[in-house]
């Protein structure tokens, strides 16, 4: 950990125009009694394709953003960001004897809250890489695993986007990316940044006017020694959550060079209020953090950067895809689409 990763010397520059500014907190309704007010307008996706792409983060916005165009329970077998109280699954929990438990951990939730987009080791696979394709009447919201970005797992990621835009006829119309962690994990350090930029300018080669977004990173807030038990926030001490202001750096100078945007989450994570379903767990924001990255996210593409939203939606995104062709790309099981 004593090496940096290799950022430009403008590492420290705070976002200029490639970011948004930050929304804010505001009184909502039940269940969380809070929601996310964005800084801007957000764009309307009726008739638009969004791709999600990325680790278990992204997985969560995914999920969130299709609990926003169809209310309701996900499919069975679909990942979900949030469990309410009383849920089993409830990501973290302390009793009144102070005894912790994590619901986002136990073996039982994890088809409820990952599907088939597993995060232990088996999410490092090529070949088996989940993808899931949802349609509401008006939007298509598309979802591909990806884990870390060496030079295989980055072509069988292109070679699969490259995939459902055949099948489309077309690019979509804007992306939300998260990455960085895997490499983080389970490489050196300073080798994320440079695969980051790799992996950010060949999405760009490949999809040269949709909106692009990368997730910011941030740490999770602290909770105080001998806290209520509403404060149920974890991780921020761990190894991972140490190396999130680089990849904060690298993420602003990577997206002003490619004209995309990035979603600083600082200000959101860090006056993220106590609500129970929706602490910070290990840099991921459960429940309405979650929703408050699909509403900035959507808020983006009202930008100046947003090329894409610029043009009239596609007939193509109210169309689902050649189902029987995508089944037979992927490995058997590994592509689910709903309704």
């Amino acid at each position: 950990l004593g090496r940096k990763m290799h950022v430009s010397a403008a590492a420290s520059v705070p976002c200029g125009s490639n970011c948004i500014p930050p929304g804010q907190w505001v009184a909502g309704p039940a269940p969380d009694h809070w929601s996310w007010a964005p800084s801007r307008p957000q764009a309307s996706v009726a008739g638009r394709w969004l791709l999600f792409l990325g680790d278990s983060r992204g997985r969560m916005a995914y999920s969130a953003a299709v609990a926003r165009a169809s209310p309701g329970k996900p499919p069975p077998g679909w990942p979900m960001h949030r469990a309410e109280k009383g849920d089993p699954c409830e990501p973290h929990l302390r009793n009144a004897s102070r005894k912790d438990s994590w619901g986002y951990y136990n073996s039982g939730c994890q088809e409820r809250w990952k599907g088939g987009c597993r995060d232990d080791h088996s999410g490092r696979n090529v070949r088996k890489v989940c993808a899931l394709d949802h349609f509401s009447p008006q939007t298509r919201l598309t979802y591909l695993w990806h884990s870390l970005n060496t030079r295989q797992h980055l072509a069988s990621l292109l070679s699969r986007v490259e995939r459902l835009m055949v099948d489309a006829g077309g690019s979509p119309d804007a992306v939300l990316i998260s990455t960085g962690l895997w490499d983080m994990q389970f490489s050196q350090p300073w080798h994320t940044c440079p695969r980051m930029v790799k992996a950010l300018s060949q999405l760009r080669q490949l999809m040269p006017t949709t909106h692009i977004a990368l997730l910011g990173f941030e740490k999770c807030p602290e909770c105080p020694k001998n806290s209520d038990l509403e404060c149920l926030h974890w991780g921020r001490q761990s190894r991972l959550g140490s190396l999130m202001y680089k990849g904060h750096d690298c993420g602003i100078n990577i997206t002003a060079s490619l004209n995309a945007t990035y979603l600083d989450l600082t200000t959101l994570t860090r006056t993220l209020p106590r609500i129970r379903s929706s602490p910070c767990g290990a840099v991921h924001l459960f429940g309405a953090g979650s929703e408050a990255i699909v509403s900035d996210f959507y808020a983006s593409a009202n930008s100046g950067q947003a090329a894409s939203f610029g043009r009239p939606p596609s007939p193509r995104a109210l169309t689902p895809p050649n189902f029987t062709a995508l089944e037979q790309y992927w490995l058997p099981g590994w592509y689910r689409h709903a309704p």
